[in-house]
């Protein structure tokens, strides 16, 4: 990553995410964990860390890493989540679909469903704010985020602890009857987002959880009471625990 910025960009990083993981970790376990991170970078780029090439059990069934080189999928919580995306697009092709962050567009060709994302301008991305959609009630079959609503109130210029519910209230209200709302949420970044779901305040159907094993990038199914400790580390931006939600709107 370092060596794709201008100098100055390096030591903001430097600066802003070496130094306060030092003076946390200290030096040599940060130092280990850069090493570990070229390592898996390395191997994964070629093609032979498991991260890359092996595959995990969901819901009883093996499901094959997603390895791509944007944001180096290996590396972090990418390979199973957008893994997961990918089988859920599979299983509602030719449907209405709609996804808050312009996530897949990265990862997956041929993506021709509605993307609203509040920041990133791209090509078919609308720009607007998740609670801020104003999109005919029931116009979706399936309404998709992927790590995307910890950042709602969070990662804004006026922090909003109560915005993330007021946002999956919204797409809930845009699922056609018998449509799905499929969520994906790192667990450990956003502590208020995560006492919601495990509450039951922000309501699911479902919860279901993968936690990372502590020394690869390799992913299991756990129960979710077994995933709530993860850590989330702001030092390499990896999750530890993943829970994938999700609601379906009754037929009635």
């Amino acid at each position: 990553m370092l060596a794709r910025m201008n100098p100055l960009e390096a030591l903001d990083v430097f600066k802003r995410r070496v130094v306060p993981a030092m003076r946390d970790r200290g030096a040599l376990t940060v130092l280990l964990t850069c090493v570990r991170w070229i390592v898996g970078y390395v191997l994964g780029r070629l093609g032979l860390s498991e991260a890359s090439k092996g595959s995990f059990t969901y819901e009883g069934r093996r499901v094959p890493y997603f390895r791509h080189n944007y944001h180096y999928t290996w590396l972090g919580e990418r390979n199973a989540e957008v893994a997961l995306a990918k089988e859920l697009f599979e299983a509602h092709a030719g449907e209405k679909i709609l996804e808050v962050g312009n996530v897949t567009h990265h990862y997956l060709d041929d993506v021709d469903h509605t993307v609203v994302d509040k920041y990133e301008v791209a090509p078919g991305v609308l720009n607007l704010d998740v609670v801020d959609i104003d999109l005919p009630e029931g116009s979706f079959d399936l309404v998709v985020a992927i790590s995307t609503l910890e950042h709602v109130g969070l990662d804004e210029d006026v922090l909003d602890p109560a915005k993330p519910a007021r946002a999956v209230d919204l797409l809930k209200s845009l699922v056609r009857p018998g449509g799905t709302l499929w969520v994906t949420h790192p667990v450990g970044y956003n502590p208020t987002l995560d006492a919601d779901l495990r509450s039951g305040a922000i309501a699911f159907d479902s919860l279901k959880a993968l936690r990372r094993s502590p020394s690869r990038n390799v992913w299991r199914q756990v129960d979710v009471d077994d995933v709530w400790d993860a850590a989330y580390d702001r030092f390499i931006f990896a999750a530890h625990g993943i829970v994938v939600a999700e609601w379906t709107r009754p037929l009635a």
